[in-house]
């Protein structure tokens, strides 16, 4: 479906008329706007062309839903996964040039989804996956600098910010996802049934060099980690976790010491840098 070439100011305008008319359901002013625009060649009409390249366009984006979601389809089953990945397409266009930043609002639109109404760990379920997927995309990066670290004086060190790793992500369910998510792996071997009654899940995913790796936090980690993902200085942090404020407390055995967990999250390669802010 050739277009005759259009002059450089209308470029734009008609890039988003092709892209209003093809996207979600289809914008039916944008198409009849556009319409006199285009040529056709063979027995295909432009409103048939047009349905034809709609058609395409949503199926890669739900073949890309099913490459980024394989737990929540194998969960629901493929024909549910299939209708339900339509409905998203239709509502949710693809903006970015890479096909890997589509599909990130789909745990948002599943817990308002009323057809997935009886399985209320779904959403949480995606959330983990689209994590898992973007930590695996992200970028390297280098390892905590400790020589500079150790160059920090003492008296600095309440006003230390300790950064997350980008590839790495915080995630907490009141579901046992990271469970779920292991039981429909393809390599899966254990059977044992799943108690969603048996309490939630606070979970970081990270990469540890090549692997993308997932690890359940206790009361003390989780809330240090939060505390490093709010950008909250490291006296700030002792203060509150050692005051107990926000029953921040881990696990029954008293207040959470901050400076007692910070090697053992280094060491894990859970901090990748940190900055000194202002006093």
């Amino acid at each position: 479906m050739p277009t005759p070439t259009p002059a450089p100011g209308d470029l734009i305008q008609l890039q988003q008329l092709f892209h209003a008319a093809i996207s979600g359901g289809g914008d039916p002013t944008s198409l009849e706007a556009l319409a006199p625009r285009l040529l056709c060649t063979g027995s295909l009409s432009v409103h048939e062309g047009i349905a034809a390249y709609q058609g395409s366009v949503k199926g890669k984006l739900i073949r890309c839903l099913q490459e980024i979601y394989p737990v929540c389809e194998r969960l629901v089953g493929e024909p549910f996964f299939a209708a339900m990945a339509a409905r998203y397409a239709s509502a949710h266009a693809s903006i970015s040039p890479d096909l890997g930043d589509y599909g990130g609002e789909l745990p948002a639109f599943l817990r308002a989804f009323p057809p997935a109404a009886g399985l209320p760990y779904l959403a949480d379920v995606a959330q983990l996956e689209w994590h898992w997927h973007r930590v695996f995309n992200a970028p390297d990066e280098h390892g905590l600098d400790l020589t500079a670290l150790s160059r920090v004086a003492p008296e600095q060190w309440e006003h230390l910010v300790f950064q997350l790793p980008q590839a790495s992500a915080l995630l907490a369910s009141a579901y046992p996802v990271d469970r779920i998510w292991a039981a429909n792996q393809p390599d899966a071997t254990d059977s044992e049934p799943i108690d969603l009654d048996q309490g939630g899940a606070t979970l970081l995913i990270w990469r540890d060099g090549m692997e993308t790796r997932m690890e359940r936090l206790d009361t003390g980690a989780w809330q240090l980690l939060q505390g490093f993902a709010a950008r909250m200085s490291f006296g700030n942090l002792c203060m509150e976790l050692d005051s107990g404020s926000n029953s921040l407390e881990a696990d029954g055995q008293g207040c959470v010491d901050a400076a007692v967990l910070l090697p053992m999250v280094v060491a894990r390669g859970w901090v990748k840098g940190f900055e000194v802010g202002c006093g």
